[in-house]
């Protein structure tokens, strides 16, 4: 009797809080796969981060955050997710850092019929991937868009080096695409590694050679950056060099602690600069507890603004995918923003970024 006078007891102060906050009180498991491991384990521990401070923040008691390590991989993004679907019993998959780990996950995710909201991938120039899976990171080859107008200002003939994988091949596309109709005689002169490899010596002489004005590395991690970096840099001193995100990472700015010379890069603004008063808050809280974050683009914030999301959602008893399809979004931790029809985030704009330390008379970047 004293069992069953406690349940009701209970049913009955969830069905109050229902009534007077919308709320539900059904426990939400959020799935979370990232590449703890490898290359990309900063931002990763970014994100990570996000995440566990802001349930703490947002006050989800009810909530569980459950990580695997997908590695960035492609064979192992199937296994984490496997396992979050079939063991865990995830209500709903965030995090997914990279588009070597989305892409060949999204059949499963499709058949699973759950909504997705990746903090970090996204589908390039891809569409049509799942009507259940949106983006909260801007399509990665939409960065060249500020970029290319500085490459320009040195002329017509871009090298590019391509640490081959699914992302730096996006990325060869893009340029291929807009770089010639930037005028006449613009033209690209390409080499490239396969993914993982270090030794860039080879064809970084061969497009020395050949004769470039300026130069996009264009790696796929923070090791590519660093060894390509530094092997051209022994062949050409003096070269402009233009990247995305990568010189915005700690590991980055750690390895070469004289500076970046002659590096332009594009990257989300810092996230003080996309912050709203809410997300700026968890900025302070975020740097009071770990310190700096460890790379250049806002990634904590986003986990943080992917759980408000989802919470919210969630409070409201709103399936997640008919939620972000509902208009633009105004209360988050990020200034306004929108999901288009294809789940791409709208409305977060790259922005172009200096690597030259401050203070050097040689900069062309003043």
């Amino acid at each position: 009797m004293i069992q069953l006078k406690h349940l009701f007891a209970s049913l009955l102060t969830c069905a109050l809080l229902f009534a007077a906050t919308d709320a539900t009180c059904d426990p939400l498991t959020i799935g979370i796969p990232l590449p703890l491991t490898g290359a990309n384990a900063a931002p990763a521990q970014d994100i990570q981060r996000g995440f566990e401070l802001g349930k703490e923040i947002l006050g989800l008691t009810d909530v569980t955050l459950i990580f695997e390590d997908d590695s960035c991989d492609g064979a192992k993004s199937i296994t984490a997710i496997k396992k979050l679907l079939d063991i865990n019993k995830v209500d709903i998959i965030s995090g997914i850092m990279c588009n070597t780990a989305l892409f060949p996950a999204a059949p499963l995710l499709n058949r699973a019929n759950i909504p997705v909201l990746t903090v970090g991938a996204t589908t390039g120039d891809q569409v049509g991937i799942g009507r259940k899976i949106f983006r909260l990171f801007p399509a990665a080859q939409e960065a060249l868009i500020p970029l290319m107008p500085e490459m320009a200002k040195y002329g017509p003939r871009l090298c590019v080096m391509t640490e081959t994988e699914a992302y730096s091949a996006l990325i060869e596309r893009a340029i291929e695409s807009q770089w010639p109709s930037r005028g006449g005689g613009f033209k690209i002169t390409k080499e490239s590694v396969n993914a993982g490899v270090r030794d860039f010596r080879t064809p970084l002489l061969r497009l020395h050679k050949r004769g470039c004005d300026s130069i996009l590395l264009n790696a796929c991690g923070d090791d590519g950056f660093i060894a390509s970096y530094r092997q051209l840099r022994t062949i050409d001193a003096t070269i402009p060099v233009f990247a995305l995100f990568f010189p915005g990472s700690s590991t980055v700015q750690r390895a070469f602690p004289e500076g970046l010379r002659r590096v332009t890069y594009a990257d989300l603004a810092s996230g003080g600069a996309l912050a709203t008063a809410r997300g700026g808050e968890f900025i302070k809280r975020f740097k009071e507890r770990y310190g700096e974050f460890l790379i250049g683009s806002p990634m904590a914030l986003l986990a943080f603004e992917a759980l408000r999301l989802i919470a919210e959602s969630h409070k409201q008893g709103i399936p997640l995918d008919q939620f972000l399809r509902r208009g633009p979004i105004k209360d988050g931790a990020i200034r306004e923003y929108t999901f288009d029809s294809d789940g791409a985030v709208q409305g977060i704009e790259f922005v172009v970024l200096n690597a030259e330390p401050p203070g050097r008379s040689d900069s062309p970047f003043k």
